[in-house]
């Protein structure tokens, strides 16, 4: 086993860990190789920020820029900021195995309804800029940000104007988990609002021949039309042409959901009609669902967790982990429950709980980890 890989290997180990595919092969590989590079670790470190929480998200942030083969960057950083990519995923793997062998002990001295701390809503996210910069959202004033032709809002949206800037300088904006809803107008004056758990890359001005922005996670679009410069969203293999629309795109959970609900969209060269729905698989199989629930698409959207009344327990709890950046923990599976209506994003964890359990299924809460007892 090599105890010092290359650049190439290095970028490997960190796309199977966005793929969710680092065996302990490589996790073991990649373990010899830190500790021939400690000193890089320590950069890393203080170069992102004094606290855990700062750390992680800077983290998450730079991941996502790097790793997408997006980031200019020079000199040592390419390779740090690889082996920060996967320094965060062994700590994550460590953490989760540690939790897994914790896990039935600590169910068990729990009974379903203790609360032992509650969760609120959360609100973060990161720019980073073209020059590698991050800056935390929620800490800008309002009013321009530097010399740049960026503006904060009052109520905390992020405003792009267009500028001479080139067509291939982009920034990034990023929404961890548990980060809150975030808007973005860009320079043409799209408006993407972002979920927890999302991010989108764009370029700062539209100068090129169209206009391309990548993103992942859940963003919700309302494009201004420019038939001379075409708009087109990348989210993970799949290409989505706008033609002057609203529309949402929720890529959680493997599969990538594009539903229009005003204008037109064209999706793997299916021309969507407002209230359809393109479905893209995991597994590659494409289909156009028809009379699609928009008020329960865009619920998010509007400060809602909105289920329709065949929505999976699993579903409903894969949202409140995002919301409130909970671990969910399954406790049975001999029942099968589904749920409707709706519940206010402002509620605190608890509150979003206790009006589930209304349904039959219990819960508890302990420290960042909820508890379903099916």
């Amino acid at each position: 086993m090599p105890t010092n890989p290359d650049d190439k290997r290095l970028q490997q180990l960190a796309n199977k860990w966005l793929k969710g595919s680092l065996s302990d092969t490589d996790r073991e590989e990649f373990d010899q190789w830190f500790h021939a590079y400690n000193n890089e670790q320590q950069e890393v470190s203080s170069e992102f920020g004094n606290t855990a929480e700062e750390q992680r998200e800077q983290l998450f942030a730079r991941i996502q820029t790097q790793i997408g083969g997006q980031a200019k960057v020079r000199g040592l950083w390419p390779r740090i900021l690889v082996a920060a990519s996967i320094i965060l995923a062994l700590s994550v793997f460590g953490y989760f195995a540690v939790r897994q062998k914790q896990q039935p002990n600590q169910v068990a001295q729990l009974k379903p309804g203790t609360f032992k701390n509650d969760a609120l809503p959360g609100n973060k996210a990161i720019l980073t800029l073209a020059n590698g910069q991050q800056l935390a959202v929620t800490s800008i004033p309002a009013g321009s940000i530097g010399t740049t032709n960026i503006q904060k809002t009052a109520n905390g949206a992020l405003v792009y104007h267009q500028s001479d800037a080139a067509a291939d300088v982009y920034n990034m904006l990023t929404v961890p988990r548990g980060g809150g809803k975030h808007e973005l107008r860009l320079a043409d004056g799209t408006l993407a609002v972002l979920d927890a758990s999302s991010s989108i890359r764009f370029p700062v001005a539209f100068n090129g021949k169209d206009r391309r922005v990548s993103i992942t996670g859940q963003v919700y679009f309302e494009v201004v039309h420019n038939a001379r410069q075409p708009f087109y969203v990348t989210v993970e293999n799949q290409t989505i042409e706008d033609l002057g629309t609203h529309f949402n795109i929720n890529a959680f959970d493997g599969e990538v959901r594009t539903t229009l609900l005003e204008g037109s969209v064209k999706v793997n060269q299916a021309l969507l009609k407002p209230g359809q729905q393109a479905v893209q698989q995991a597994n590659g199989k494409f289909s156009v669902v028809d009379n699609v629930d928009m008020d329960e698409v865009i619920g998010w959207k509007n400060d809602l967790f909105k289920f329709g009344n065949n929505t999976s327990l699993q579903t409903v709890m894969s949202q409140l982990g995002r919301w409130y950046d909970m671990d969910v923990v399954f406790e049975g599976t001999s029942k099968t429950y589904h749920f409707g209506g709706d519940i206010p994003r402002s509620s605190k964890l608890s509150d979003a709980l206790k009006i589930l359990a209304y349904s039959g299924v219990q819960f508890s809460v302990d420290g960042k980890k909820i508890i379903v007892y099916e």
